[in-house]
């Protein structure tokens, strides 16, 4: 696909859009920007909530859980290179959720075993983080931006099913 049939890639940019191939690219906005700096703070707090589970992960989970907080951590690197080349400060730490993630996780595993059991939990939260790339995908984002928040909820959908949920 050539980089400028931003069709395929966002249909609403290719009918708000009269770029021709010569013409420059659109820059991201301050609003496309907010809502990709919010899917790096969903996806900082994701990150707080894997770190746990990974820590307390029985051994027959700790892969799964541990391959989710590797893409998550490799997609965030991404994120916030992106808002900082577009001159934002990226997040650093998340939001309050990302706490309450921690102390879910860690309460849960006085009374349980963090086992496969807890993939439906894990699933609605990337339910939830996967609408909010969505939000940010159907702004209109940049042919670059939209690739990029494309191929990271392709790979986490991925990964759901490879988990089995």
């Amino acid at each position: 696909m050539h980089p400028t049939d931003y069709k395929n890639l966002n249909p609403q940019l290719a009918a708000d859009s009269a770029l021709q191939p010569d013409d420059p690219k659109p820059q991201p906005d301050d609003e496309r920007l907010d809502l990709i700096a919010k899917v790096h703070t969903g996806v900082l707090d994701t990150i707080s909530g894997f770190d746990t589970l990974v820590e307390k992960a029985e051994p027959s989970f700790k892969p799964a859980a541990q391959a989710f907080l590797t893409m998550h951590s490799r997609h965030e690197g991404v994120l916030a290179a992106y808002l900082a080349q577009a001159g934002r400060v990226p997040d650093e730490d998340g939001s309050f959720f990302g706490t309450i993630n921690r102390a879910v996780i860690t309460a849960r595993s006085w009374f349980d075993d963090i086992d496969s059991e807890v993939m439906d939990r894990v699933a609605e939260g990337e339910e939830q983080l996967l609408e909010t790339y969505a939000e940010a995908r159907n702004t209109g984002q940049t042919i670059e931006a939209n690739a990029m928040l494309t191929e990271q909820m392709t790979e986490i959908t991925a990964l759901l099913v490879e988990h089995g949920t």
